[in-house]
């Protein structure tokens, strides 16, 4: 017997021992009658508290969040069954999964709950019931959300278990990659910078034609893969305070004297030495991090040696936290290889694999190297986008859709295939629970096969 059905099996004989019909009806027909009311109250409060707006907006409140606490007081206290009342504490369960999801605070739950309790107690006092009913009612009131927080905080509890596990599981992977590509790959992307700012000054030109080191290549991968490879490093705060110095120090006076046609100064020149400073000593840093974990080797997904999807909602909640705290959104983009089951059935399986394999391997040689690819499952993949806008993920799902489409796979015996992708994104919509997001990302893929699939389709 699950868990809540054996909870609400002994819930359902006390209260039915302890509490009246008449104190259940007027409890239940109390919040019926206040429960728009109370909903009201509730955020009305939430909105105001300093935490609790990280995860709220207005739209999400009216819209979703006050209709959805109604059904909540209405399950809990309106309840008429055993059944009922089992379904009630699965609902609290799945509450609790979800606020851990969305790493909501447990306290502000208490909070909340509190303040639901004083409303109804209040509500009661002001009743007809006799100072009996009236004790065993407040009773009533307290043992049925007292319960359903115990609910909600063991799914809290355990779902952010799980978490935590998937989060030190993802880091063994992330670190077990070939970290010496990884580390020649960011090497050049700094050179590459570099590279482009010389050219800027030796032509001339505006200093608006050169890109910040935070947004370059480089700086999208330090600020969104960097702290999961090297979470305890002391040489990744040291870069992070060497790119911003260039980006908030340097940089603008350097702008600021080309602006006054002055680029020859010896000014000028100091400051062009500093910021080739910053960047050797980035580049010194960056080779001390990669040493210590290069020899490392842990395993990915056998196949195409993508992250394992259980590593997802590490990545998912990190990332609606930078969004969150930076105001720069994120996507996700889910793909799928369009008929993929002819080809295991005209070709086999070990041919199967060979899509799966060099589609995975497109994918992630199309994407850029702040982004992350997983396997979801089957044929299809998952991508979350770092710092970037719907229109950008469009692009980048256009880019990997056409180009897959163009490529020939080359199979065994000198036979070759060639296969489309259907493609759904959905952007980040401030909503703290990941879920929603990948369920969005799902419906728009499912859409783009609808459709007639080989397209790219935004939720």
């Amino acid at each position: 017997m699950p868990h809540s059905s054996r909870l609400a099996e002994q819930l359902w004989l006390s209260l039915n021992t302890q509490t009246s019909p008449l104190i259940r009806q007027t409890v239940s027909q109390l919040v019926i009658r206040r429960k728009g009311e109370l909903a009201d109250l509730f955020y009305a409060y939430m909105l105001e508290n300093p935490t609790a707006r990280h995860f709220l907006s207005v739209q999400a409140v009216e819209v979703r969040l006050k209709p959805g606490l109604q059904r909540w007081m209405e399950v809990l206290f309106c309840h008429a069954s055993q059944e009922e009342l089992a379904a009630a504490l699965a609902m609290q369960r799945h509450v609790g999964e979800v606020h851990a999801r969305a790493q909501i605070p447990v306290n502000l739950v208490a909070q909340g709950l509190r303040l639901l309790k004083q409303h109804l107690h209040r509500s009661l006092i002001g009743s007809e019931l006799e100072r009996d009913d009236l004790v065993h009612a407040v009773l009533y009131v307290d043992e049925l959300t007292d319960v359903a927080f115990e609910e909600m905080s063991a799914a809290f509890v355990q779902s952010s278990e799980r978490g935590v596990r998937a989060d030190e599981a993802f880091r063994m992977v992330a670190a077990g990659r070939d970290l010496a590509l990884e580390r020649e790959k960011q090497s050049v992307a700094i050179l590459e910078w570099e590279a482009r700012f010389y050219r800027v000054l030796a032509s001339g030109a505006s200093m608006d034609d050169m890109p910040s080191l935070g947004e370059s290549e480089f700086g999208l991968w330090l600020h969104h893969k960097a702290p999961l490879l090297f979470d305890d490093s002391q040489e990744l705060p040291a870069i992070n305070e060497a790119v911003e110095r260039v980006d908030e120090a340097l940089f603008p006076q350097l702008a600021l004297g080309r602006d006054r046609n002055d680029p020859q100064s010896e000014r000028q020149r100091d400051l062009t030495r500093a910021v080739l400073i910053q960047i050797d000593e980035i580049k010194f840093l960056l080779r001390s991090m990669f040493d210590r974990l290069v020899d490392l080797e842990v395993g990915r997904d056998v196949l195409t040696q993508l992250f394992n999807r259980r590593f997802l909602p590490s990545i998912l909640k990190r990332e609606i936290n930078l969004a969150r705290k930076n105001g720069r959104g994120f996507c996700v983009m889910m793909l799928d290889i369009d008929h993929f089951k002819r080809v295991n059935d005209e070709f086999g399986h070990d041919a199967g694999d060979r899509v799966l394999q060099q589609v995975a391997g497109q994918i992630m040689n199309l994407v850029r190297s702040s982004d992350f690819v997983f396997r979801y499952g089957g044929e299809e993949f998952l991508a979350v986008l770092a710092a970037a806008d719907q229109e950008r993920a469009c692009q980048i799902g256009e880019k990997v859709r056409r180009h897959i489409e163009e490529q020939k796979i080359l199979l065994a015996g000198g036979r070759s295939v060639q296969v489309t992708l259907s493609v759904g994104i959905a952007t980040d919509d401030g909503h703290p629970d990941y879920q929603r997001l990948i369920e969005r990302a799902d419906k728009a893929l499912y859409a783009a096969k609808d459709s007639g699939r080989n397209r790219v389709v935004v939720a």
